[in-house]
């Protein structure tokens, strides 16, 4: 877990250090880099990033708003692909039951 404009977010080591670069790339002796992530979105209490907000009061880069964006489908990718693996977990898990199952039936038949 990260912290993006005083906000909880879930990055991976490589987004971390893209946003990193990011910051340091528009970073100069007068601005931060860091003020460019003000106000872009929100997250939940997971650092799942669930709002994007379009740059209105402040004004940032492309470069950030396409960042923020792609960090957000990524989440949401990780979550869905975590879910599948879960699902198919539990399918193999069940499988394995009805097969243990089958096999003391047949075993039973046969006497």
């Amino acid at each position: 877990m990260r912290i993006i404009d005083n906000k909880k977010i879930d990055l991976t080591d490589d987004e971390w250090s893209m946003y990193k670069k990011i910051v340091k790339s528009y970073t100069t002796p007068t601005n931060k880099g860091e003020d460019l992530f003000i106000d872009l979105f929100e997250t939940d209490d997971n650092g799942t990033i669930i709002f994007i907000k379009p740059p209105s009061k402040r004004q940032t880069s492309f470069e950030v708003f396409l960042f923020i964006i792609s960090i957000m489908v990524h989440q949401h990718l990780r979550a869905s692909n975590k879910q599948v693996d879960d699902v198919c977990n539990q399918m193999k898990e069940k499988m394995k039951e009805i097969d243990e199952q089958l096999a003391l039936l047949k075993k039973k038949i046969k006497g």
